[in-house]
């Protein structure tokens, strides 16, 4: 009796290497960059996804973190990387057109599906939608944001009179230890609600009405504070002579926000809601980060520091200082804008 036997080669993992991590990541309609703005001599990386995976994202529009991964919103579906290598940690599908993405207790992930009407919820440990809310009928959802019970889903109409909305949808996610995903009230706000920051309390910017081939239909902005818990309406101010707000981010403390208009940057006193232009700059796409800037020779503070695109050249990413209220960095990248976050 003759045995033959034979055996595979052993199967090799790949490794990866771990060349990213904490740094700055920027969406484009390309990919995805990378630059590590805490070192003075680095250099742009571009389309770092497709670089590592061999693969292309399809229309990335958006980034965010947890633990170690990152979530990247793309064309119909959710891409997910290990951030330190952006190795492709798999995709989950079932949406038609997701904008934005919060996550919740448990696990969960909260979808923005813009062309469904709904927020759809995913477990992020099966990759898979579990359940779904709706928004209301031809409803757009552009933007999440939350408390540590309760979501806020603005749908941010469109660029028409005719295509206005100023509906936000607050869905009850958690009682106590108990996961929920519930519709529980809708507020009325001003139109197109755009852009939001929690902080004690929502804060919501509210775009207007801004159609490019007929301002004659243009409506102010404006903001509102609202109750995280029982949704009523704080207060509120019609921004006079601003258009097409959005982008709202805050300092530390939330005492003063910022946003993108149609005319530059602006500033507004969180407490007073008085509100000034700082910067001329037009910009659609604007984040904060705090980074050690040194006072003296031996004395370094947190600053806030406003990474903002540029309109007329797309690709190009502006670092203004808000201690100094200088411009202190420009960064190009692949591509046009879309993105800005901070790992």
């Amino acid at each position: 009796m003759i045995l033959i036997s034979s055996c595979k080669d052993d199967e090799v993992e790949a490794v990866f290497d771990e060349n990213y991590g904490e740094g700055m990541y920027i969406v484009t309609d390309v990919g995805i960059s990378f630059y590590n703005f805490k070192d003075s001599l680095a250099q742009v990386e571009n389309q770092i996804f497709k670089t590592v995976n061999n693969i292309t994202i399809n229309n990335p529009k958006r980034i965010k973190f947890k633990g170690t991964k990152a979530y990247i919103v793309a064309d119909n579906y959710i891409s997910t990387a290990n951030v330190k290598t952006f190795e492709n940690k798999g995709e989950i599908s079932g949406f038609y057109n997701p904008v934005d993405i919060n996550f919740i207790s448990h696990d969960r992930l909260l979808v923005a599906d813009k062309n469904d009407s709904k927020i759809k919820v995913v477990d992020i440990q099966r990759m898979e939608i579990t359940a779904d809310i709706e928004t209301g009928d031809s409803t757009r959802p552009v933007f999440l944001v939350n408390n540590s019970y309760k979501a806020f889903a603005l749908n941010g109409g469109g660029e028409t009179f005719s295509e206005r909305d100023s509906t936000v949808v607050s869905i009850d996610y958690r009682d106590q230890l108990i996961p929920l995903s519930a519709f529980s009230g809708s507020i009325n706000l001003g139109y197109n609600p755009i852009s939001a920051i929690h902080y004690y309390n929502p804060t919501i910017l509210c775009k207007g009405v801004y159609n490019i081939n007929d301002h004659s239909e243009d409506i102010e902005s404006s903001i509102y504070k609202i109750n995280g818990s029982d949704n009523s309406i704080l207060t509120s101010i019609v921004l006079n002579g601003v258009y097409n707000a959005n982008n709202l981010v805050a300092n530390n403390e939330a005492t003063f926000l910022y946003f993108t208009a149609h005319d530059g940057i602006y500033k507004i006193n969180s407490s007073s809601l008085s509100f000034s232009s700082i910067l001329t700059n037009k910009a659609n796409v604007m984040r904060m980060n705090y980074e050690s800037y040194p006072i003296t020779d031996s004395t370094f503070y947190n600053v806030g520091m406003l990474y903002m695109n540029d309109i007329e050249n797309p690709n190009t990413i502006f670092k203004y200082n808000l201690y100094t209220s200088n411009f202190q960095d420009t960064i190009i990248v692949d591509g046009n804008v879309r993105d800005i976050n901070f790992y």
